[in-house]
């Protein structure tokens, strides 16, 4: 995601220079997202104690934001997260680190896709069936790759029309919802597993941490703020924090209307709570909105993919057919790459619920990401050396938590996830060595 978001760190200066607030804006822009709408019913099955894993989540996420700020001063001639890897560790790590993020892009893809199809599963109860919802899926996600086709103008204006009824559902429940929660609902779900504690909190973190994916572009940030060394840290904290408490609170207030059995079932969390207090059609205006939002993010997300694809064979991680010329729109092939196998992990991934199969996803795509964080911190403790004094060491010990953090998440993954998300990575090492040898 940093990559999608490093030309925002080139902005000239004549466009003006923003401050806190404005830096905090572009923070939380990056992680406002359709991330959320599924996560409830992911929760539904762990219980309303995944609250808790909200908090360990946000505090993984505060860090990891912090390391990108460090990074984004240690080596401002980077240019996404693969090449902030590639300035302390060398060029093996940056193509480890390309290939994963570019991973998790179709991985993620096709949870967001999921995301549309169970916002539509509201309004047509027919695609909560295995066999139509992946019928529904693919559609949705060779869609995608038609509109990315047309042009980056036609995704730009899917995007922009879409954010702000995207946000109206979780802002909604966030603030108005309260007025509907129920204590005993939210209660009687508090742990139907009888998991452990530290278990059901590691569980439930790993998967809230989907929603922060975007945190990155707090390093993105810093060209285009006033006195970045003193103000991106706090912009980071602001904007991370801000997302956090939007986010939980939507999520309690949705597990203290909907019953833990009935949530875990959900397609369309968010739209189910709406109806359960305001009727049916509240509910199917919260379920289009939702479908929109998450529809004009897989647009946005399906170009980056093709984008990421190219860019990442321009520095040599992939093929030179996935080259395009300076200036030309991510080509045919990236974008039909990128369908092939979005369409392919649709398939693989099938599962009878449609909060399970997101689950999987998320965890996957999370699991990927967190092993960019690691490598990314990794590299600035090598690169803490440009700094001086107390910047040095703080620069390290940030490095370390989010190192750390990054570290309890991964531990918390399934057997059959970590081993999905160790694919890729094996993948982009026989792909370096091949490419070396061209």
């Amino acid at each position: 995601m940093a990559e999608a978001a490093a030309a925002q760190a080139n902005v000239p200066s004549h466009h003006g220079k923003v401050g806190v607030m404005g830096a905090a804006a572009l923070v939380a822009g990056s992680m406002v997202g359709s991330g959320v709408y599924l996560l409830p019913a992911t929760f539904g099955a762990v219980g309303s104690i995944s609250i808790l894993g909200w908090g360990a989540a946000t505090l993984a996420a505060l860090a990891i934001a912090g390391l990108f700020a460090w990074l984004s001063q240690a080596a401002p001639e980077a240019t996404g997260m693969g090449a902030y890897v590639q300035a302390g560790l060398g060029q093996f790590f940056g193509v480890q680190t390309t290939v994963a993020f570019w991973t998790l892009c179709w991985i993620g893809n096709v949870a967001v896709a999921l995301a549309v199809v169970g916002a539509g599963a509201y309004l047509v109860p027919g695609l909560n069936e295995a066999g139509p919802r992946l019928g529904a899926t693919l559609v949705v996600l060779w869609m995608a790759v038609a509109i990315s086709w047309i042009g980056p103008r036609a995704v730009a204006r899917m995007e922009g029309l879409t954010l702000g009824v995207g946000l109206l559902p979780v802002a909604a429940a966030a603030i108005g919802g309260w007025l509907w929660f129920q204590p005993q609902v939210f209660l009687d779900a508090w742990n139907p597993q009888g998991l452990g504690f530290g278990e059901a909190i590691g569980r439930s973190a790993l998967t809230a941490f989907w929603a922060f994916l975007g945190l990155e572009c707090a390093a993105a940030a810093a060209g285009v703020v006033r006195d970045p060394v003193r103000n991106v840290p706090r912009a980071t904290l602001v904007g991370v924090g801000g997302v956090a408490v939007l986010y939980i609170a939507a999520t309690s207030v949705v597990m203290g209307i909907i019953p833990g059995a009935e949530l875990a079932s959900s397609t369309a969390p968010f739209a189910d709570a709406a109806r359960s207090v305001l009727g049916l059609g509240l509910g199917a205006v919260i379920a289009v909105c939702a479908l929109l939002r998450a529809a004009g993010c897989l647009t946005g997300w399906t170009l980056v993919t093709a984008e990421t694809t190219r860019s990442g064979a321009d520095a040599g991680a992939f093929p030179a057919i996935f080259r395009t010329r300076p200036g030309e729109r991510a080509s045919e092939i990236n974008l039909l790459a990128a369908g092939v196998l979005m369409s392919l992990i649709a398939a693989l991934t099938a599962t009878p619920t449609i909060g399970e199969q997101f689950g999987t996803l998320a965890n996957m795509a999370v699991l990927l990401a967190l092993y960019c964080y690691i490598l990314a911190g990794v590299s600035l403790i090598r690169l803490a050396g440009r700094f001086e004094g107390g910047r040095r060491t703080w620069a390290i010990a940030t490095a370390a938590a989010a190192i750390a953090c990054s570290l309890a998440l991964i531990a918390q993954a399934k057997p059959l996830e970590l081993a999905l998300a160790v694919v890729p990575l094996g993948a982009a090492g026989l792909l370096y060595l091949w490419l070396r040898r061209r």
